[in-house]
Order: structure tokens, then sequence, then C-alpha cells
């Protein structure tokens, strides 16, 4: 089964709007998505934290029918039981709940790794039943490593990868917090006005700043030029006059 970004668009709507009646459509009502309730009330999958590698390579597990399991951790290897429908995060990205208070500094990490195993879940789902047993065959569960976030050339994954980027963000969440204004990236640079665009959105949305920005590219709302064209509209150039400030408007505490 092959989605494309239409596709997976309409598939993220429909799944958010079903778990939370509507997608609000007024700027002051945006909060971050539920990501983990939408695993639990949504599709019905156990959440739970443990420990899935020692050095915090392996960060989600998801199950499609109940299965072994093989870690390395604790330093040894270990096979654990998994039932069906149960989602596992590494202990490394547990919320500060869970942690006594301390800071959540995986925040926008773990969101995007539990809903990349949703997304998992939900392609699952939708595929005919002769085809979900010919899957059940060659996976009972479905893994998301670091490994995984860089290399996204499987079809699947990648397809999983921007289903779970329109759950976090969805498109109307964009336009409302964008409004007319576009993003543009030089090469790998951003002017500052950007910047700070970018940082309140991804605060806003509870995302990491360069999950939001690929997300952007995605959606056409961030222009891409060469880095040799690069600019920033707040830089100051002083001319050949250097005017002062009192020279130009005054004594600068008046």
């Amino acid at each position: 089964m092959r989605l494309n970004y239409n596709d997976i668009e309409s598939c993220a709507v429909a799944a958010l709007n079903k778990f939370m009646c509507a997608i609000p459509n007024q700027l002051k009502w945006i909060r971050p998505v539920p990501i983990d309730n939408f695993a639990i009330y949504a599709l019905g999958l156990t959440l739970e934290y443990t420990r899935l590698s020692d050095y915090g390579k392996m960060l989600g597990i998801t199950t499609y029918c109940d299965t072994e399991i093989e870690l390395y951790r604790y330093l040894r290897k270990e096979t654990i039981k998994v039932p069906k429908n149960t989602l596992l995060i590494d202990d490394s990205l547990k919320p500060p709940s869970l942690l006594g208070g301390q800071p959540d500094n995986g925040r926008a990490r773990r969101r995007f790794t539990i809903a990349h195993e949703c997304a998992h879940q939900i392609l699952y789902r939708m595929m005919p039943e002769e085809q979900r047993k010919e899957y059940d065959l060659r996976y009972s569960a479905r893994v998301i490593s670091i490994q995984e976030y860089k290399n996204m050339e499987d079809w699947l994954e990648w397809q999983s990868n921007a289903l779970a980027a329109a759950l976090l963000m969805p498109k109307r969440y964009i336009e409302l917090l964008l409004g007319k204004r576009r993003v543009t990236i030089y090469g790998k640079r951003m002017n500052r006005p950007d910047t700070l665009l970018i940082a309140n959105i991804s605060n806003r949305l509870a995302v990491s700043k360069s999950a939001l920005t690929l997300r952007l590219r995605q959606l056409g709302y961030a222009k891409i030029l060469p880095t040799e064209a690069y600019y920033d509209p707040t830089d100051i150039e002083r001319d050949d006059d250097d005017y002062s400030i009192s020279e130009i408007g005054g004594d600068a505490c008046a």
C-alpha cells in the first residue's frame, strides 16, 4: 500500500477529527496534539516505558500481534514477551511525571517516536485483511531507532514519518500559526525573523525545529534559495556617512 502526501493528509485529519471531535479552527485554541492519549484512546494501544537498549539507540517498538522481542539491555541479551497492540518507548524518553519532576529534555523526540509508532499502527490497520496476514509473517513488530530517523529510504518508514508529522503538526494548525508568512531557507541557513518564527511554532506544537522545518517544506510553506542569496532584514549596515543616533533622530533616551 503506497500513499502520497494527499492521502496521508486526509488520513491524519480523519484520525484527529475522530479523536478530538474536530481540529480547533482558532489560533487561541491550538495546543500540542495529545499524542500519548491518541495512542491509548484512539488506537487502543498499551503505552509502556522500558529499557530498550543500553545506549538509547532503540527508541520505540509497536506490536501487531503477540510476539517475542530480543533486546540487548543491561549488558546482556534478553527476550521479552510483548502482547499485541503494545507501544514500548525507551525509558530515556520518560515524561517528567514519571521522572519526579526532572526537566523534559526529550519531549519532542518522545512525541515524535509515539506518533511514528501510531502511524505504523494506522497504516497496518488500513491494509486489506489478506495483506495483513502476509505482513504478520514478516513483521510482528516495528522498531524505530536513531538510525532509522536518519535513513528513511524504506517506503513504509517514509509513509510513517510523513503521517507522524501530519498528526503532530496538522496542516490547519500550521496555516493558523503562519498566517500569510512564509519562511525562506538559504541552503542550511535562515535569517533571524524566520528562526524566531520556527522556534515559536515548534514550542507551540511541542515538536523539534528540524521536524517543523521539514513539515513546512513538505507543505510548500518554505522557500528554498541558495546560501549565497542569504538576506536578513534585521541586519543593520552602517553607510559611509556613519550617522549617529543623535544626528538622525535626536537623543536615544528622549
